[in-house]
């Protein structure tokens, strides 16, 4: 503890002064003194002396510097693969009833010393120390970047991870860690030991075919231990039930590490949505026989409608593209504009990057387009004739200072409602790059737009469209006033690792302009497909015969699975729609039938939707122990096995480079309050 004061230094010298000169004024050769003993009167005089220069030291504002010293332990994270793989093996009893105890063990011993952080990792991060082994898939490099993030600049001393090392989602565990610069250690759990195993590996297949058409399956089959056996490899059709072989291979294992390609041609005989089973029979002496099958889901549909994209080459055509061929149901067709003589009445949408152009007005085709009412969406840039645009009666007029441009930010609207999209992409979309919109002097909005979202320029939310709707006119039609959409894309990816975000925009945007208006005044909108892993989320809309959107009425919903089981919910109301959230549901395939009274109307809707099983824990169940010493390794720490757990709080307390940090905090008071606090302390005394 010090004093400083906010002044010069040499205004200290006023205090004694002060104080001397108050002191004579009051003793030095006063009347009404001097008859007092010189004892008391010196000591009078020194005690007003020194009260007056304490006061004069008050008034230059002296402050009291403390400082107080705080420590951190080092911080040390357990976290835990939950996964399911883990107790695939013989040992599984082990890993739910010994291991645990004798982790707790560990735990309350490092937290001692250690600021202890547990955390289980599957197909998700979680702060818990879980020994379900009930995930699905294991991402261990979303581990290693919630980490990252989440301890950055902390004093993190050491990371211990406990798996199996087999990972079937992300990315390359070995390159995620590199972000993290404290020490790792690892447990290797599970098994190394190679048994006999037959395993249809993967089914690559399109989620979707047309009634009528050839579709491929490719069947990946591996083996281990088999050489010289045989099985056979069927193709089921198990849609409502039924048990009806498509295509039947047998398969002689020639080596005892087995690898073999196998395409298979089906035939869409009906529409709907079909269940497939790929299965190798099991072969004597195999030990895991769940990763013998794998069920596929494919939605046969009736037509697919063609969408045009006239544009010169830009990567924003490509992302779309992509996007569009996606999705059910859809093809996109990208020409260049000069190159194109095909009939637009084959188009359902007709999409028009920087189209019309300052070299390319195609006015041969914007009379086509309003001739025939093909919904439209217009995509402006650096390319576009924003003169020719404006004339297109789009309910949206720019004008515009030559080519200049602006990053414009994409912020979303309060009161559009001609879709719904999900919560993660409203609170995705702050995070999402700007767009290069033109600068305009002015944007000319009709009252008919509706806008999705509107542009953000340098922190200052405008009232400039970015994206907006207009469906006053014969045809529907959308304008994207920036071009850049690339970028969403590749940002999409980079934060998420797919384009999820991305593609549930241009997805959502396509059915509504393309699909023919649905004129029901009650409308679900259900997914055709969900993983195993994820919940079953859909969406409901109810209008009034005006065609308005209501939500008093409640929605009910019941889903039927494939023996007849029924499940009952409720939809929840949003600000003017319902949404249901059914949680995760087992795999297979489903039907529902969701109905609405509204006065004295039922309405109901049905429909139908799979769940895709997730098996990819099951498929490969050896451990790959490899890759924990290589984790450890690099990371200057040590693999250990769970019978070695006890040896973590030696290994760690050997470490120099785990130690606590001690952080030292400089505080400022003034001292008048210290006197104020004594004070009052003698007042209540």
């Amino acid at each position: 503890m010090s004093f400083s004061i906010g002044y010069s230094a040499w205004l200290l010298l006023l205090c004694p002064l002060a104080g001397v000169v108050y002191a004579a004024a009051f003793y030095y050769k006063d009347t009404r003194t001097a008859e007092m003993r010189p004892a008391l009167k010196w000591a009078m005089t020194s005690l007003r002396f020194l009260l007056v220069s304490f006061l004069v030291f008050l008034f230059l504002s002296p402050l009291i510097r403390s400082a107080k010293n705080t420590i951190e332990k080092p911080i040390v994270i357990i976290a835990q693969d939950n996964s399911a793989s883990i107790v695939a093996g013989k040992d599984s009893t082990f890993y739910k009833h010994t291991y645990p105890a004798a982790w707790d063990k560990v735990i309350n011993e490092l937290s001692g010393k250690y600021d202890v952080r547990i955390m289980s990792f599957g197909n998700e991060v979680a702060d818990s120390m879980s020994y379900t082994y009930t995930e699905k898939e294991t991402d261990i490099s979303s581990l290693f970047d919630g980490i990252t993030k989440r301890y950055y600049g902390k004093n993190l001393g050491a990371v211990i991870v406990a798996s199996d090392g087999i990972y079937n989602k992300g990315f390359n565990p070995l390159y995620a860690a590199r972000a993290i610069k404290s020490n790792i250690y690892t447990i290797a759990l599970g098994d190394t030991i190679v048994t006999r195993d037959a395993i249809v590996t993967k089914v690559d297949h399109n989620p979707s075919a047309f009634l009528g058409n050839t579709f491929p399956l490719q069947v990946i089959l591996d083996a281990q231990k088999l050489q010289g056996k045989t099985s056979t490899l069927t193709v089921t059709d198990a849609t409502g039930g039924k048990e009806d072989k498509l295509f039947v291979k047998p398969i002689a294992f020639s080596s005892q590490v087995f690898h073999l390609s196998v395409p298979v041609q089906l035939t869409a005989k009906s529409a709907g949505l079909k269940h497939y089973v790929i299965k190798l029979e099991p072969v004597e002496g195999e030990e895991n026989i769940t990763n013998n099958r794998q069920d596929v889901y494919i939605h046969v549909l009736d037509q697919k409608q063609h969408i045009l994209i006239l544009s010169n080459p830009h990567p924003d055509v490509a992302a779309i593209t992509e996007s569009i061929n996606s999705t059910d149901g859809f093809e996109a067709e990208t020409f260049i504009p000069d190159k194109f003589h095909g009939e637009l009445n084959k188009y359902c949408l007709v999409i028009l990057n920087q189209l019309p152009s300052v070299t390319n007005t195609i006015t041969q085709v914007l009379q086509s387009i309003n001739q025939l009412n093909i919904p439209v969406i217009y995509i402006i840039g650096g390319e576009s004739n924003l003169s020719a645009f404006n004339q297109q009666n789009s309910g949206l007029k720019i004008s515009s200072y030559g080519n200049r441009a602006s990053d414009a930010e994409a912020t979303m609207t309060n009161n559009f409602s001609l879709f719904t999209l999900s919560d993660d992409f409203k609170n995705y979309v702050s995070q999402l790059p700007a767009l290069s919109a033109p600068f305009g002097t002015s944007y000319l909005v009709s009252p008919s737009l509706n806008v999705l979202f509107n542009q953000k320029i340098q922190s200052v939310t405008t009232s400039y469209p970015l994206m907006a709707f207009n469906a006053s006119g014969s045809a529907k039609l959308c304008i994207i006033a920036g071009e850049g959409l690339f970028r969403w894309k590749l940002q999409d990816y980079l934060d998420h690792k797919n384009h999820k975000i991305f593609d549930e925009l241009i997805t959502k945007t396509v059915q509504y302009l393309a699909v023919k208006d649905d004129k029901s005044f009650f409308r679900i909108h259900c997914p055709n497909s969900f993983k195993e892993d994820e919940p079953v989320e859909m969406d409901a809309e109810l209008y009034n015969p005006s065609y308005q959107l209501i939500n008093d009425p409640e929605v009910n919903m019941v889903i039927t699975n494939s023996e007849g089981k029924k499940f009952s919910f409720t939809f929840n109301r949003t600000s003017n729609a319902y949404h249901l959230n059914a949680g995760q549901l087992q795999a297979g395939m489903y039907s529902y039938e969701a109905s609405v009274k509204v006065g004295t109307e039922l309405y109901t809707k049905k429909g139908e939707f799979n769940l895709t099983p997730v098996q990819l824990e099951l498929t490969h169940t050896i451990a790959d122990h490899h890759l924990m010493y290589q984790l450890a390794n690099e990371h200057s720490g040590k693999m250990l096995f769970p019978n070695q757990l006890e040896e973590l709080p030696k290994l760690l307390e050997a470490r120099d480079d785990i130690k606590p940090v001690i952080y030292s905090h400089i505080s400022y008071s003034p001292l008048i309050d210290l006197t104020e606090h004594i004070s009052q302390l003698k007042i209540t005394n």
